[in-house]
């Protein structure tokens, strides 16, 4: 490995995305798994000065900045450094504005994927959130009238994009997947995954994804000593199971409270990982989540 590599694996690093990824050398991460910021929906500053100032749907960035930073980030940077055969995978989810949908995954889906872009879409999976979700429905109830009606809305997209053709990079290695063949066909088989969200305040970051999410994609997509990027690293769920299922890892925040969060989190064991149940069995908040 590079000097330059050995620097940066299994590190996660306070800066912006774009400046990191240039320090990595071309086809050298495996897989990338992220969420990225919303555009919107919440001011991440805000939420980290811990002012108790209102964080939510006050940024007003223009839509086609947004998508454009995200196709830069996405299409060209992130696509450099990732391996021919390799995977990226975005959780992300579409945006209320005004009563209209943005459909926000096409949109960056339409800048990414060929003939536009450079990705190949490998999967499209819709998580379910079963628990939780944007509350809608009580307009309807309101006004049970012709047009009124608003669905509750209760998913969030992946979109699995893959670097070359279907067969780059395949390889067979024993013991790869951690259950029986059958466990994980009733799991996973299908293009819906029902995975309970985190609750609210459960980790002191306003939109962390479950960890069962990057756990499933790196069962799937990686093997152990693979390279794992998230370059919105957040609260760090990816790059925490990265570290503990034998994947090194590499996260990148802008947010120095938050970069401090994941780091303190590193060593705590996965706590909501199931192997077969529908609903996650959120027990008792343990004291040292509430303190982070």
């Amino acid at each position: 490995m590079l000097a330059q590599e050995e620097e940066i694996v299994n590190q996660i690093v306070l800066g912006n995305c774009k400046d990191v990824l240039r320090r990595l050398p071309e086809n050298f991460v495996q897989l990338t798994i992220t969420s990225p910021p919303y555009r919107n929906a919440i001011d991440y500053d805000m939420h980290a000065s811990g002012n108790g100032g209102y964080y939510r749907g006050k940024l007003n960035l223009d839509t086609n900045d947004y998508l454009n930073d995200m196709a830069d980030i996405f299409g060209d940077k992130v696509y450099r450094v990732t391996k021919e055969g390799g995977y990226c995978c975005i959780v992300i989810a579409n945006e209320v504005v005004n009563g209209t949908i943005l459909p926000l995954p096409h949109m960056l889906l339409s800048r990414l994927v060929q003939p536009f872009g450079k990705w190949n879409l490998h999967e499209e999976i819709i998580w379910h959130k079963v628990t939780g979700g944007t509350n809608r429905y009580g307009s309807f109830v309101i006004n049970p009238y012709p047009k009124y009606y608003r669905a509750n809305i209760m998913h969030e997209f992946i979109l699995i994009l893959r670097k070359g053709d279907v067969n780059s990079g395949r390889t067979q290695r024993k013991n790869a997947l951690p259950a029986t063949h059958e466990e994980w066909t009733k799991e996973i088989a299908n293009s819906v995954w029902h995975i309970a969200p985190v609750p609210p305040g459960y980790i002191n970051h306003p939109c962390p994804y479950p960890e069962e999410i990057p756990y499933r994609l790196m069962k799937l997509y990686s093997y152990e000593n693979d390279v794992v990027l998230d370059p919105f690293n957040g609260s760090g769920q990816t790059t925490k199971v990265a570290h503990h299922f034998g994947r090194r890892y590499i996260g990148i925040d802008l947010v120095k409270d938050y970069v401090n969060l994941a780091r303190s989190r590193m060593e705590r064991e996965p706590l909501h990982i199931r192997d077969e149940a529908l609903i996650a069995n959120w027990k008792k908040i343990p004291s040292h989540y509430k303190k982070h």
